[in-house]
């Protein structure tokens, strides 16, 4: 069987993201900035950027992995 990936809108991943932590301070605003910024690869389809939401939450989870890792 094939897995199909969880593609999302900026909008629908940011949803899942409060679903799973409501507390989160991440924006819309800095998710669309990091899409922009080329740091969450996205596909294009017609004028919206989807997201795989797998990939996404993976790179959210290194993120801070990375920055404490270089203060040591």
């Amino acid at each position: 069987m094939m897995n199909i990936p969880r593609m999302r809108t900026i909008p629908e991943a940011m949803r899942e993201i409060r679903r799973i932590d409501p507390n989160t301070a991440l924006t819309v605003t800095a998710l669309r900035r990091m899409v922009n910024n080329g740091e969450i690869p996205y596909v294009s389809v017609a004028s919206k950027r989807l997201i795989n939401l797998d990939i996404l939450l993976k790179i959210l989870q290194n993120a801070g992995q990375t920055q404490s890792d270089e203060k040591i």
